[in-house]
């Protein structure tokens, strides 16, 4: 059973909330097309198996001024090598400064996997190299060394040369062990079973597939467009509903010209819901959600350790309910606090505390606030 029009707006907001999860895939995305099949409305970074990528690093002393300029001498690179076939990958390039390179994507089509998102409500943070969510993973003081990281798949291994936290060499080899490499004693070696969360020390490389025109700091505006579109597909079905029945309320409208007739139960029932269902379609189109939501956003990032779960709203009452995580109960009475003091906000109370269910880490809190509508507060 395909979900309604309300679970679908609460789930393509919920998945702008939620603090993205790191997914390994492979060639072909199987991975990818579960999570959308299995977890709707959630967040999600894809951590690209080397097996699906081609690698490259710029020439020292090559005047490449930005990222356009090196995506670009990327492409002419990876044409040279895999001629026509080149042309569908996509590019990922990075820079740090005087050291350049990036990432082909040839083993995943993109625009299949953002589709897939988009048809799952899955928001697509990045699409990532796994050996650059792995180095950002690593201790500072491993970053900082000069040697060589290995990130090692089954048959691939990725060979990084870091010269005091600088990558200055990257190279893609094909092989069954590690043995094989011949390397003595690498800075560290990292697999896709292993955490690849990032941490604090110098900066890597922060290649991304997803296209840098489509990526925003604020990604509420998008979660706001996508509200709007669902709350005007809902009112749509009332009317496409009302068109149905547009014989049946003609002959309603002739029985109560007669003084003594009177309207079947049933049917003002159904005429009350239906003007219901209206109200909150035409409610959910008026209210302000870009500043509405992009708050949420911004308190949320302020606070760093708290993950959002969920949202729901009631547009004609003008009521808001957030679901998230925190590790420390203080932070959701803090991030309250926050929401209350932003004009038009009122009645935001931390108002459910527990433990979170099995699988997640941290506990469960719930805000409930009353909020602007298109009306007014």
């Amino acid at each position: 059973m395909s979900p309604s029009m309300s679970e679908r707006l609460r789930q393509q907001i919920a998945a702008r909330l939620a603090k993205p999860r790191p997914l390994f895939v492979t060639p072909g995305g199987a991975e990818f097309e579960a999570w959308c099949r299995e977890c709707p409305g959630t967040a999600v970074e894809l951590v690209v198996s080397a097996r699906a990528l081609h690698e490259m690093v710029v020439e020292p002393g090559l005047p490449l001024a930005g990222l356009d300029a090196v995506q670009a001498y990327a492409q002419q690179q990876f044409a040279h090598y895999f001629g026509g076939a080149a042309q569908r990958f996509a590019i990922a390039p990075w820079q740090l400064g005087e050291a350049a390179g990036a990432s082909a994507l040839h083993g995943l089509d993109l625009a299949g996997l953002r589709a897939q998102a988009q048809a799952a409500r899955v928001h697509l943070a990045a699409v990532r190299p796994a050996w650059a969510a792995w180095l950002a993973s690593l201790p500072a003081a491993t970053r900082s060394a000069s040697g060589r990281a290995v990130w090692h798949e089954a048959g691939v291994a990725v060979v990084i040369q870091l010269d005091r936290g600088r990558v200055t060499g990257l190279q893609s080899r094909r092989l069954q062990h590690l043995a094989d490499l011949g390397l003595d004693m690498p800075l560290a070696v990292g697999t896709p079973d292993g955490q690849l969360l990032p941490q604090p020390g110098p900066a890597t490389p922060q290649s991304d597939f997803l296209p840098r025109s489509a990526r925003s700091p604020l990604a509420w505006p998008l979660a706001a467009t996508g509200a709007l579109v669902l709350a005007t597909a809902a009112w749509s079905a009332v009317d496409s509903h009302r068109g149905l029945d547009a014989a049946q309320a003609a002959r309603d409208r002739v029985a109560q010209l007669r003084p003594a007739a009177k309207a079947p139960p049933r049917q003002t029932a159904a005429a009350a819901a239906e003007n219901r269902s209206a109200a909150e379609a035409r409610a959910l189109l008026a209210m302000p959600w870009e500043p509405l939501l992009t708050r949420v956003e911004t308190v949320g990032a302020d606070a760093r350790t708290i993950a959002w779960l969920g949202l729901d709203a009631s547009a004609g009452r003008g009521e808001l309910r957030l679901e998230g995580l925190t590790p420390d109960k203080l932070l959701a009475l803090q991030l309250a606090e926050q929401l209350g003091a932003t004009p038009g906000w009122g009645q935001v109370v931390l108002s459910r505390f527990s433990a979170a269910e099995t699988g997640l880490t941290g506990q469960r809190f719930e805000i409930s606030a009353r909020v602007p509508t298109g009306g007014g507060s």
